[in-house]
């Protein structure tokens, strides 16, 4: 099979450019990156082999549909009402293996591989998930739009918390 190079390396410039949004707080610039009817997911798990297949009847760790539910997740780690949230950690993501998947539905499929690191200073902890990303990405007139965002958690038992910021 034939890998377009110069495609794979401007959707692993994006998938980098969204995780430098993440770790350094931007979140108007990562919610830029996502189109209006975009679906942020990550599955839960039913056992070690097989994770929830339907967010509309199945459990899900976090399920957001459109970009107005992510806004007002962003919106809730600013406003500082919730306790968790107060002191954010510092996060870092690596994303590694990227790789275009095919077409669908007009959108390019691409998946990845995920680390993140979360260091909350005033408990001296550190903290970690890993994975993969599978992305839906919509080709716009200046790089891309995330449509779909599905991410699997291999090590789903949450220490603390999970938030759109630590995946």
């Amino acid at each position: 099979m034939a890998i377009d190079v110069q495609l794979l390396a401007e959707v692993t410039e994006f998938l980098y450019e969204e995780a430098a949004c993440l770790d350094q707080r931007r979140w108007d610039d990562w919610l830029a990156l996502y189109e209006e009817d975009c679906v942020y997911w990550v599955p839960a798990w039913h056992d070690d082999e097989s994770y929830t297949q339907d967010p509309d009847t199945q459990l899900s760790l976090i399920y957001l549909q459109g970009k107005e539910r992510l806004g007002e997740r962003i919106w809730r780690i600013r406003s500082g009402l919730s306790s968790s949230l107060l002191r954010m950690p510092r996060v870092t993501h690596l994303v590694s293996t990227v790789r275009l998947a095919g077409e669908r539905d007009g959108c390019l499929l691409v998946t990845a591989n995920f680390h993140a690191d979360a260091f909350k200073l005033d408990e001296k902890r550190a903290d970690f998930f890993f994975g993969s990303y599978h992305y839906a990405l919509r080709r716009r007139a200046e790089g891309f739009g995330i449509v779909q965002k599905k991410i699997i958690v291999n090590n789903d038992v949450i220490p603390r918390q999970l938030d759109v910021f630590s995946v």
